[in-house]
């Protein structure tokens, strides 16, 4: 998911945060409002994945501790979408039947 041309974990990151800024327009928000923080701390870990690599980029010794941090964010920022994603659904869902 590429946008505007930001690629990676941080056109996904920014993504995720303007779909929520979006979906205040659909009407489900004052229903979903615990699962859709689920989701934005997934987008805040996605966005701190992108940082933790500018910073020390090219210092001997410290590109493999970079890479472990990225991928210890990478995998939280997946796992609080994935609840946030199921609860909302589960929410959502129960309303309709």
């Amino acid at each position: 998911m590429a946008f505007l041309g930001m690629e990676g974990t941080l056109g996904t990151g920014i993504g995720l945060l303007l779909g929520l800024a979006l979906l205040k327009y659909s009407g489900y928000v004052d229903a979903v409002r615990k699962e859709l923080s689920y989701i934005a701390a997934g987008a805040m870990f996605l966005l701190l994945s992108s940082v933790t690599g500018t910073g020390l980029d090219g210092i001997a010794g410290f590109e493999q501790a970079i890479l472990y941090i990225n991928i210890i964010f990478v995998v939280v920022a997946f796992l609080l979408t994935l609840i946030g994603a199921l609860l909302m659904a589960v929410q959502i869902f129960s309303k309709i039947r």
